[in-house]
């Protein structure tokens, strides 16, 4: 079976119509659409329906493309693995992750790796979103939803939930460690939106805990919310490492119970057939052990240029890190 004519049918799949799919893929619409048509013939099967201008899937249609996508994801990897044999090594990884692992986690674990690790590529994507990416070609996810069965997989560890306030701020002046709900909800938040695991964390612990919010603002970009921490606008509630010069507090549901602290749990996952199964794992458990580290909170100023001018300012790391991270 033509796998070019298979990657034609998949693109018109995703976007909806042959002129869409043409665009995507560089080719004339006449040619793609005779592409479609020989597949049908090839399978025999009616796979799409026009519908207002859109072509839908029919029910072998839907069927046919689950199968189609698995076929291609097998070719990728075939082509991966030849490549990598002819070179003697993998030499490329992507793993698929929410923009808050990506940045918090996965980008200062790559910081680490050394040159015989392969290149470590991210994809972000939404929480929901992430088996489809496993499915479609990634190599390997890291997630806070609930794992999927028939997927390898291995528990990362938790990632505390804390708030974040500006250096005038109450908290940070009184070096506090922690914050419970009860004093957290009475002041003005700015929190990602409920499609967020972390938010959904928060608000299920509100919720278990009897209380209300009494201000939120919602924006899903993290360093946006960290910025207006640090500008003093209210108190950002996230998983992220500080930034800003914001001063970060862990989050519990009682501030005298440190075993009552907010947090949200990552798994990796990857196809227990791809051919770096074995290396996939190793990498996931050295990133697990680096999330079980406080090394992946801290900013990785070591790859600054040695000569960059401070002008009287504080190394980044002692800015963000030892002065303004309480200690249990």
């Amino acid at each position: 079976m033509n796998l070019h004519r298979l990657r034609c049918f998949l693109a018109v799949v995703d976007t909806g119509t042959v002129t869409a799919a043409a665009r995507r893929l560089r080719i004339a619409q006449p040619a793609l659409s005779r592409q479609v048509h020989a597949l049908e013939r090839e399978v025999g099967l009616q796979l799409f329906t026009r519908h207002h201008n859109k072509l839908r899937l029919t029910p072998a249609g839907v069927e046919f493309a689950r199968m189609v996508r698995h076929l291609i994801v097998l070719s990728d990897d075939v082509h991966a693995a030849a490549g990598g044999l002819a070179s003697g090594a993998v030499r490329r990884l992507v793993v698929a992750a929410t923009p808050t692992t990506i940045t918090g986690l996965i980008a200062p674990f790559v910081a680490t790796l050394g040159a015989a690790d392969p290149l470590l590529l991210t994809r972000p994507a939404g929480h929901l979103e992430l088996y489809d990416a496993l499915r479609g070609g990634v190599d390997a996810i890291v997630s806070p939803a609930s794992p999927e069965a028939g997927f390898a997989r291995h528990r990362l560890g938790a990632v505390a939930l804390r708030a974040f306030v500006s250096p005038d701020h109450p908290w940070a002046r009184e070096r506090r460690a922690a914050v419970g709900l009860a004093e957290l909800t009475g002041q003005p938040l700015i929190l990602p939106s409920d499609a967020t695991t972390s938010r959904r964390v928060l608000d299920t612990a509100v919720a278990r805990c009897g209380l209300a919010y009494d201000a939120v603002e919602e924006c899903d970009d993290g360093n946006t919310v960290q910025a207006n921490a640090a500008a003093g606008r209210g108190v950002a509630v996230l998983t992220d490492p500080p930034r800003f010069g914001t001063y970060p507090v862990s989050v519990r549901e009682d501030s005298d119970d440190p075993g009552s602290e907010l947090t949200v749990h990552l798994h990796a996952a990857w196809r227990p057939q791809h051919y770096a199964s074995s290396l996939i794992e190793d990498l996931v458990r050295r990133l697990g052990r680096f999330l079980g580290s406080p090394e992946h909170l801290r900013p990785h100023a070591r790859h600054e240029h040695p000569g960059a001018c401070r002008d009287g300012m504080e190394n980044l790391a002692e800015r963000y890190w030892p002065a303004s991270e309480p200690r249990a």
